[in-house]
């Protein structure tokens, strides 16, 4: 799947303004994929375009949590 936001380490975006936390939720056989589809897609959607991954929890459901910046390019 394609997206407009790009996955970046916090080093790479210290230019950036951080403006939101995205959290997303996966089971099943895709689960990591599941949830980080479901934060950038909302990063996506409120005009993010670099997205930093803060932590992945792989329980029973996959959780992860990320903050999402907007770089003037």
């Amino acid at each position: 799947m394609y997206y407009r936001i790009n996955e970046a380490y916090d080093f790479e975006v210290t230019h950036c303004d951080s403006f939101a936390m995205a959290r997303g939720k996966g089971t099943g056989e895709f689960a990591l994929r599941e949830a980080k589809n479901q934060a950038m897609t909302y990063g996506e959607e409120i005009g993010g375009t670099h997205i930093v991954w803060l932590h992945v929890d792989e329980g029973e459901e996959t959780k992860v949590v990320a903050v999402i910046y907007k770089c003037k390019q």
